[in-house]
């Protein structure tokens, strides 16, 4: 009995580690497309910047391209932030897969000593039962 429930918790944890590494991959392509977002503003900012420096510009379309490049830092610096956080809820995470994973090990090991108690309480009671008919029939031969 005791064998079985630690079967399905070990069942269990296996797929908890399984959802977890789901998420992690998950994050981490969110993370990715945040990063590529990250790459795309910069050249954004970049092209912004050259057009600017490229040829003299009327005042009021230097001030369109000033505040289009202040707009461009504000969102690079809200992708940081969002790329911050994805790496935080990564990091946590891999954490909690790390404490899976030791579990699962204890578990393991626990299961493995479940099994040798039983196997030696099974041979334990096959080595009586083997003692009990050995004292019969020395009991029929006197």
């Amino acid at each position: 009995m005791l064998k079985n429930r630690l079967e399905r918790i070990i069942e269990i944890k296996e797929k908890m580690m399984e959802d977890k590494e789901r998420e992690i991959e998950a994050e981490k392509a969110q993370l990715d497309a945040v990063s590529r977002e990250i790459q795309m503003v910069d050249a954004d900012i970049d092209e912004a910047y050259q057009k600017i420096t490229a040829k003299p510009l009327k005042g009021n379309d230097f001030t369109v391209i000033r505040d289009f490049i202040e707009y461009l830092d504000n969102s690079k610096n809200a992708l940081k932030r969002e790329k911050e956080s994805i790496e935080e809820k990564v990091s946590l995470l891999k954490d909690e897969l790390v404490e899976l994973l030791k579990e699962l090990k204890m578990l393991g090991t626990l299961r493995t000593k479940v099994l040798n108690a039983l196997k030696k309480s099974s041979n334990r009671r096959e080595q009586k039962l083997l003692d009990d008919i050995a004292l019969r029939i020395d009991e029929k031969k006197i």
